[in-house]
């Protein structure tokens, strides 16, 4: 099995007294280069998590808003269903009544032409007048009022 790596053997000071074995310099480098990179990454990358969160609360408080008008909307909606049911009721009444009325009127209107109309004119006899039989030998005449004077 491998050893495991370790940075720090990198920085001790080469075996031999080679200057240029000296890989330090190299490493400091590859270190600066890597980290830069890695700076640079990490800055765009916590930019467009800066974007994306702002981006959500924009769409959170869109949401919010339309919710609300939602809400809104459903209350009107409500309160208009209960308006057409009032007012829906309010008819049925008024025909109600209605026609409680025209039955009430008809009813008035059969009740005056079933009884009999009693007419009074005066009839007398024209002809002989027979007082134990009570009949008239002639024809019956009505008689009219004689205006005064």
């Amino acid at each position: 099995m491998a050893e495991s790596f370790d940075p720090a053997d990198f920085d001790a000071p080469p075996p031999s007294g080679d200057p240029q074995a000296d890989y330090r310099v190299l490493l400091d480098a590859m270190r600066k280069a890597g980290a830069e990179g890695v700076a640079e990454q990490s800055a765009t990358l916590a930019r467009q998590i800066e974007q994306e969160a702002r981006q959500r609360a924009e769409w959170g408080q869109q949401t919010g808003s339309v919710l609300h008008d939602l809400q809104r909307a459903a209350g009107a909606l409500q309160r208009a269903s209960s308006a057409m049911w009032w007012d829906r009721l309010k008819e049925w009444l008024y025909a109600a009544l209605i026609g409680l009325g025209l039955i009430f009127a008809a009813t008035l209107a059969y009740q005056w032409a079933k009884e009999p109309k009693i007419e009074q004119h005066l009839y007398g006899c024209g002809g002989h007048w027979n007082a134990k039989a009570h009949t008239c030998k002639g024809e019956w005449v009505p008689l009219q009022a004689q205006p005064a004077g």
